[in-house]
This record gives structure tokens, sequence and C-alpha cells, in this order.
């Protein structure tokens, strides 16, 4: 059985793969909160955990669309809850790999309060994504 993908989801999935490494390297070669202010818009989270629930949103945004884009027209309906979770669950996992990660360099530290942000933005991102690709595309026109 060999796997073959057409140029449309290749690029979805490099989009991925991109963003992946650019998480990755921001959550653990670069400085850590170089002048980041100590609140957010709201006054209520730092802006880092700004930072980290859009940066997790777009990601689990770009991880529904690579696994959707792959599943028949026929299909989508029924696997959206699927995709949904697994994008949901994919940036969140990723998420916690990169606090992992952050304990056993120098200048970082991982966190709970970061971890949940990842989380929130996944969710957020995945839902936005929901509402967006479940719309007709005559709907989307209106």
């Amino acid at each position: 059985m060999s796997l073959s993908l057409d140029k449309p989801t290749m690029r979805n999935w490099a989009a991925v793969l991109a963003f992946a490494v650019g998480i990755c390297y921001f959550s653990v070669f670069s400085t850590p909160d170089a002048g980041v202010s100590s609140f957010g818009p709201l006054g209520v989270v730092g802006m880092d955990k700004w930072y980290h629930g859009i940066g997790y949103g777009v990601f689990s945004v770009l991880l529904a669309v690579a696994l959707s884009s792959g599943t028949k027209e026929a299909d989508k309906a029924t696997s959206a809850i699927a995709i949904a979770l697994v994008a949901i669950a994919g940036a969140t996992g990723f998420g916690l790999l990169m606090e992992i990660a952050q304990t056993f360099v120098p200048v970082r530290h991982g966190g709970i309060g970061d971890a949940t942000a990842n989380a929130f933005g996944a969710t957020i991102g995945v839902g936005l994504w929901w509402l967006v690709a479940g719309r007709d595309e005559g709907d989307l026109r209106a």
C-alpha cells in the first residue's frame, strides 16, 4: 500500500512542520521573554501567555487543515469531530513536549501556566476552524 499526497496536502503538512520548527526554536533555543511586558491586553495574564495562546491557536488550525485536506467530501462531516480532537491533542501534546524540553535548557523553564495557555489557544483555534470549516461555501460568500 502506497501513500500518495496531492500538492495541497503536502503544502499543508509542510506548513505544520515549518510552524512546529518555529515553535521549537522560540521555545527552546531563543532568549526567554526578552522585552515581553508583564501584563497582556486585558491585564489578567502576562503577554507571554497571549503569545503562547496565539501561537498554539495557529498551530492547531494548521493541524486541522492538514488533517482535513485528505478527507473526501462525503467523510468530512463525520470526521470533523475526530479531526478537531486530534488537532487539539496534537497541538497540546507538542506544547507539553516543548515545556518539558525547556526544563533541560539552563536559561529556560517549563511551566504549567504556559502549558495551559498552549492548550487554551489550541482549543480556541480549533473552535474557530470548526466554525469556518463547518460552513457551506455558499454561506461564506453571503
